[in-house]
């Protein structure tokens, strides 16, 4: 895919993107008149997440904050886990602000704008035409003389970042289901010293079983092409489902 910017494109955006509400295809006619306010609150629309899509390249900066699963058994993409049995993101504060001390997945930054492949080998920018951050007279205004400004350009360009990162994470999902190293899972732990246990509800997650069941030559070849590192850093995210429970029992004791 080449990465050139159309803000041409015309017609409506047809597909679904996760936390997207109102995904439209940007252009200078219909959304010349808008831009970005930096100043409103710009975690808002993902506040009732319980999981972010991210990529392979985030693992060792996600795995420090979240437990990071896979979507599915056959067909997996990567998520961070961020809320647990309630629709609420728990490291989102009342601002609408994530939380300093943890990694802000790069799906999240790139809100209000994704990219949109093209039958032509290019893409089309789009945005989230809900979001609160977009408006009229805004700080950061999308187009200048019918060319993305600047600071959105510079957005845009993030996001064709993450776009590659997140088509190279195909190649080390499929590896893992290639080798049949995916299972169903689910972790339990006690809240106390009473033994009332809390469930993380069921997940996909690598099998450790069959995954000490590779052979030498497997393994070697997993190091070299950098899966490995990939997999122990899921592995290490696994700890912070009993943070998360945490987290979430804090938050809720201050209700």
């Amino acid at each position: 895919m080449n990465q050139q910017t159309s803000t041409a494109a015309k017609g409506k955006f047809d597909g679904n993107m996760f936390l997207y509400s109102q995904p439209e295809l940007l252009t200078v006619e219909d959304h010349g008149h808008l831009g970005i306010n930096t100043s409103t609150p710009p975690y808002d629309f993902v506040k009732s997440a319980r999981v972010v899509p991210i990529a392979a390249a985030e693992l060792a900066s996600a795995q420090m904050s979240y437990p990071i699963v896979f979507s599915e058994l056959m067909q997996p993409s990567l998520l961070a886990v961020v809320g647990v049995q309630d629709d609420v993101n728990l490291f989102i504060d009342e601002n609408g602000e994530w939380d300093k001390s943890a990694y802000v997945p790069a799906y999240v930054r790139c809100h209000p704008f994704a990219l949109a492949a093209r039958p032509d080998d290019q893409f089309s920018v789009v945005i989230d035409r809900s979001a609160a951050v977009i408006s009229e007279n805004a700080e950061q205004p999308f187009f200048e003389d019918k060319k993305l400004s600047p600071p959105i350009q510079a957005r845009v360009d993030f996001c064709s970042q993450f776009d590659a990162h997140r088509r190279a994470s195909k190649a080390f999902c499929d590896k893992l289901v290639e080798l049949n190293l995916l299972s169903g899972q689910q972790a339990t732990f006690k809240q106390d010293d009473s033994g009332v246990g809390q469930s993380s509800g069921p997940y996909i997650a690598v099998d450790f079983d069959k995954f000490k069941e590779l052979d030498a030559e497997t393994l070697r070849q997993l190091h070299l092409d950098g899966t490995l590192s990939g997999i122990y850093a899921h592995r290490f995210s696994q700890e912070n489902w009993f943070r998360l429970l945490e987290r979430r029992n804090l938050r809720r004791s201050g209700d």
